[in-house]
């Protein structure tokens, strides 16, 4: 019988030991771009936080390190460039005028106008729309819920008027037939025949797709945020 002694080398599975154990980033791409949009939403929240300590005089200072954080993220992003100049390089700083005040200027007072806390109100707005349009598509077929839809049209129309646009189609749709839905809604059994039950689907549906298509006065509502993304 052949004996063959001990093996030379005894192979060891890599994920074993620690040492030899490999990251994956198999959802990583390749090539990561500057990451421009965190920087973004730490400018918005510092500048929130600045406003409310500039209208609210009795309240305590926000924690200044968010402000550290900014600068660090801007040397992140670009190591040639100073916080300061990367941040107006991005427009950043005409964006959230209350974050320049803290981070550049260093004195607080009230400002007229505030582009980034605008855009952020106004993509509520667009939120509002799609989440009340929604809600209501789906309460139509339920007749438990036909009692609050004069309320809920209300608020969808008001949101649609705020948008600022031209929505004046859509909203003289909803006109032409709320009185019908509040004497329905007010009534002692507020349930909708299934025609109006259609009509409900088929005018929020066309409010979900109206800002769906960002028509162009949408478009010009976000187009300044969107050319500080673009810039990255």
């Amino acid at each position: 019988m052949i004996d063959f002694g001990p093996p030379l080398v005894v192979p060891e599975l890599a994920f074993n030991k620690e040492l030899h154990s490999i990251k994956l980033y198999l959802d990583q791409p390749l090539l990561s771009a500057p990451d421009v949009r965190h920087l973004v939403a730490l400018c918005a929240t510092a500048d929130t936080l600045i406003e409310r300590v500039t209208r609210l005089k009795n309240v305590e200072s926000f924690d200044v390190s968010l402000l550290q954080e900014i600068e660090a993220t801007c040397q992140d992003l670009y190591p040639n460039k100073k916080p300061q100049e990367t941040l107006q390089t991005l427009g950043l700083l005409d964006m959230f005028p209350y974050l320049t005040q803290g981070l550049v200027v260093g004195k607080l007072e009230l400002v007229t106008e505030n582009p980034g806390a605008a855009y952020l109100n106004y993509i509520n707005l667009m939120n509002q729309v799609v989440i009340m349009g929604t809600q209501i598509y789906h309460d139509a077929c339920v007749t438990q819920h036909h009692k609050y839809a004069a309320h809920q049209m209300a608020l969808l129309y008001q949101c649609l008027n705020m948008l600022q646009g031209e929505t004046k189609p859509i909203r003289r749709v909803i006109e032409a037939r709320f009185d019908e839905i509040k004497i329905i809604t007010e009534s002692k059994h507020p349930v909708f025949e299934l025609e109006m039950s259609d009509w409900l689907q088929e005018i929020t549906w066309l409010c979900r797709e109206e800002i769906k298509a960002c028509p162009p006065y949408i478009h010009r509502k976000l187009e300044q945020m969107m050319k500080v993304l673009k810039g990255s």
